[in-house]
């Protein structure tokens, strides 16, 4: 499909067209079912209750919403999925808690430890924030603007006037460009494979955490009602070895991925091919764009800090 049926698709999906939901779930039941074999390696049993979890709550159609269009229909979907799984996640593995009132070094009660989102994998309806940020954008001299899109080729879709100011810019054949930006694409999406990989494994590290203190809280409370058995301190040792190693791995990971390293960007030699402009002239360009940004106090807190 076409981005332009995609968005046409998922937004009769929040419309809770029947016909369009019955669409949606044929075209991408596989992917859905696949998430988290692919990502987190569960077996087929989990992921068939996944699978069953998120059908309930996508076939509302309310978080068909969230999809604006002018990002990657794939990062969106993904993140929903990813979402949706930690969510899912938290309910397999709630478990009692420690009446006794403990708080960690922030003063937040342990006893809700095991409910607390991850901050840097779920993520709220961003929708409000993706009009505010093509709103910039589209504030942007226009040929800024293109320089930027052909750089973020992968993320982002062109609209029917960019393809317009292409053909009277540089007088070439749309079909010419649309192929050079399909392998564009193509090779793009190689190179995400392994930034997706690296993302995944941030909440992947996160669920593993999240199982980890559910078993510490379990044996905190077995350990409160009856006498320590020496194996059993060993093991709690060992268990809070492993959480601090992997949050030390986590941590290194979203340290990347502040600074860029999970983001694919078009070479500016491509972006300098298409518009037919020196390759000088596009990082200038760019260099314009990102102080543009800096200007904007919510983006800039949101992708340059």
């Amino acid at each position: 499909m076409s981005a332009r049926e995609i968005q046409s698709l998922v937004k009769r999906c929040g419309d809770k067209d029947p016909d369009a939901l019955k669409e949606f779930f044929r075209l991408y039941s596989s992917d859905i079912y696949n998430f988290p074999l692919r990502v987190f390696h569960l077996d087929e049993d989990a992921a068939s209750d996944f699978y069953l979890y998120a059908f309930e709550r996508l076939k509302t159609g309310q978080r068909f919403k969230s999809f604006q269009g002018k990002s990657s229909f794939r990062t969106w979907f993904y993140t929903v999925l990813r979402n949706m799984l930690i969510d899912w996640m938290r309910t397999v593995h709630e478990v009692k808690t420690v009446e006794k009132q403990k708080s960690d070094e922030d003063s937040r009660n342990l006893q809700w430890i095991e409910t607390v989102a991850d901050p840097e994998t779920e993520r709220p309806d961003d929708s409000s924030f993706m009009e505010h940020f093509h709103d910039i954008l589209g504030q942007l001299p226009r040929d800024l603007n293109m320089v930027f899109k052909l750089v973020f080729i992968y993320y982002l879709d062109l609209e029917q006037d960019d393809w317009d100011y292409l053909k009277a810019e540089t007088g070439a054949e749309l079909t010419d460009i649309a192929r050079r930006i399909a392998e564009q694409k193509n090779e793009l999406a190689e190179r995400s494979t392994g930034n997706q990989d690296q993302q995944d494994k941030i909440t992947s590290l996160y669920l593993s955490i999240l199982e980890l203190k559910t078993k510490k809280s379990r044996l905190l409370a077995e350990m409160e009602t009856r006498n320590v058995d020496p194996g059993e301190g060993a093991e709690l040792d060992r268990i809070e070895h492993l959480i601090e190693k992997k949050q030390n791995q986590r941590d290194r990971l979203i340290q990347k991925r502040k600074k860029g390293h999970f983001v694919v960007r078009a070479p500016y030699r491509f972006v300098s091919d298409v518009l037919e402009i020196p390759e000088g002239s596009v990082s200038v360009m760019m260099s314009r764009i990102m102080d543009a940004f800096r200007m904007d106090p919510e983006i800039r807190k949101a992708i340059l800090e």
